[in-house]
């Protein structure tokens, strides 16, 4: 069903003869006419109560009336109509959510793990690295250890090289023939 309809209103079926419908319209309205409520209501019960007998009017005005009633009961039944193709479409619509939710969460966790992956792959590396670094610096101790003179060359280049880079001391200059 598409929700409350003007048949539910007056609480009669939907193959309800005129006199039927006037019957239940006298029944409904002395059911919910505003006057019959206690003078100690509160003004929001007022107006809904209000609203209710509004209802049950115009649903008489409706029902009783065959040319109206026949236009509201085409309605009725398009909206019935309308209302499966409706449900078509929003059942399709939250699939389609669905499956794009599925595929970024998927796509999302995909991005977490390389970047895991990467980072852990970094991590290794750097510890590569630093094991070479070690091992080379623990070979050109042994050569050092081994030759002591090479140190003292080399101190006496990097000396050099400090002088040249603040222009202490000329370059040298060849001439190409």
């Amino acid at each position: 069903m598409i929700g409350l309809t003007l048949y539910d209103v007056l609480a009669i079926p939907t193959t309800a003869s005129t006199d039927d419908v006037r019957k239940a319209y006298k029944q409904k309205a002395l059911e919910t006419h505003p006057d019959k409520l206690e003078p100690t209501v509160t003004e929001q019960e007022r107006r809904a109560a209000e609203g209710r007998f509004r209802n049950v009017c115009e649903a008489f005005e409706v029902l009783s009336d065959p040319a109206k009633r026949k236009a509201y009961d085409d309605r009725v039944q398009l909206a019935q109509r309308n209302k499966k193709h409706w449900d078509e479409q929003h059942d399709r619509r939250v699939k389609t959510r669905e499956e794009w939710a599925r595929q970024v969460k998927e796509r999302s966790e995909a991005r977490m793990k390389e970047r895991a992956d990467f980072y852990e792959n970094l991590k290794r590396i750097k510890e590569e690295k630093q094991r070479y670094v070690e091992m080379v610096e623990q070979f050109y101790q042994e050569l050092r250890d081994c030759h002591p003179e090479w140190e003292s060359r080399r101190q006496a280049a990097l000396q050099w090289k400090e002088m040249a880079d603040k222009g202490q001391i000329p370059r040298r200059h060849t001439t190409r023939i």
